[in-house]
């Protein structure tokens, strides 16, 4: 009789312990596509430390963990991951889903700010293209203002029209670069990013197409002799969450996650820009030269790799092709 009374007042205690407690926090997981230690993934931890610390996130009882990058899951099968629930929210390229959500190209159709995004809707369309496609919510555009480069180790020839000609010459490349590319002559090669620095060390490829950050994180800049300006595109770094996950979420919790995602986009895109000019002098000053088109051959170089992903788009038949051309628009 003893032992079932104590038992019984434990029970009790325990249970009044956890009537005491404080609700524990909904927990959202945070995939990425690259691995910490990587400039975009360090920046976007730092936001998140930054969120789960304000007052917004802890009042409404919501937080952020990051689970992992590609060594969870591969990088390009993440989008999936989030339709499914698998993961909640995700940082990663758009350009690797253009397969799934093939409208993600006119992110690089267009020259305007992530800011200027939210301000013509095209942050809004994205976002009901992103459900509809993906069951993902577009949370916000967080990196933007640099653009991509053709890499090499040789020097470039250039035809008649002062454009390169890549005849040849094997190209490390991913799925949103391949047409533009072969439009110079190139042999693309798919090569993860982090398996560029080995490609290019073996001789498996002669260059990379590659943005103007992240090559000194990698360290394959000691292989490379010329940068080909000037760049084209801008980064197309989201940020989503899983659509069923964000419907389930307090009012309070949706408001503090999009006033802070919001908030970060002018931080992140100076941040971008500031880090991009700081590597330049960096990879420059290890002996990599620019390579600079003619002032027409540079205007020809710029509008056809626009074209390249809005023809590539048109010919996807979307719906939403005359909304995304007015509200994302190039110079």
């Amino acid at each position: 009789m003893i032992k079932l009374k104590s038992v019984a007042i434990a029970a009790a205690t325990g249970a009044l312990l956890l009537s005491a407690s404080p609700a524990l926090a909904e927990t959202l997981r945070l995939v990425t596509n690259w691995a910490p230690g990587i400039y975009s993934v360090d920046r976007t931890l730092q936001f998140v430390e930054a969120f789960n610390a304000s007052d917004a996130a802890k009042a409404a009882d919501i937080r952020i963990e990051h689970v992992g990058g590609p060594e969870v899951t591969p990088a390009t099968e993440q989008l999936t991951a989030v339709t499914n629930g698998v993961f909640d929210v995700l940082f990663g390229a758009a350009g690797y889903y253009v397969g799934t959500v093939p409208e993600s190209r006119a992110i690089y159709g267009t020259s305007i700010t992530p800011m200027e995004a939210r301000e013509s809707g095209a942050t809004d369309l994205l976002n009901t293209i992103y459900e509809e496609k993906a069951n993902a919510h577009v949370l916000g555009w967080v990196a933007a203002g640099v653009g991509y480069h053709i890499w090499l180790k040789e020097e470039p020839e250039l035809d008649d029209n002062g454009l390169p000609m890549l005849n040849d010459v094997k190209i490390r490349s991913s799925g949103f670069y391949n047409t533009w590319l072969e439009r110079y002559g190139a042999t693309t090669v798919t090569v993860p990013a982090p398996d560029i620095y080995n490609a290019l060390e073996r001789g498996v490829v002669d260059g990379a197409a590659w943005p103007g950050l992240g090559i000194v994180d990698f360290g394959f800049h000691k292989f490379i002799g010329y940068r080909i300006d000037p760049p084209i595109w801008q980064f197309d770094n989201l940020l989503w969450v899983n659509r069923d996950k964000w419907n389930s979420l307090t009012d309070a919790q949706r408001a503090a996650l999009r006033d802070a995602v919001e908030a970060f986009e002018p931080e992140a895109h100076a941040f971008y820009e500031d880090l991009a000019a700081k590597e330049r002098a960096e990879v420059e000053a290890s002996g990599v030269k620019s390579y600079t088109l003619s002032p027409e051959a540079e205007a020809d170089y710029v509008a056809h790799a626009r074209t390249v992903q809005w023809d590539k788009l048109q010919s996807a038949d979307s719906p939403y092709w005359d909304q995304l051309r007015a509200a994302l628009p190039a110079d």
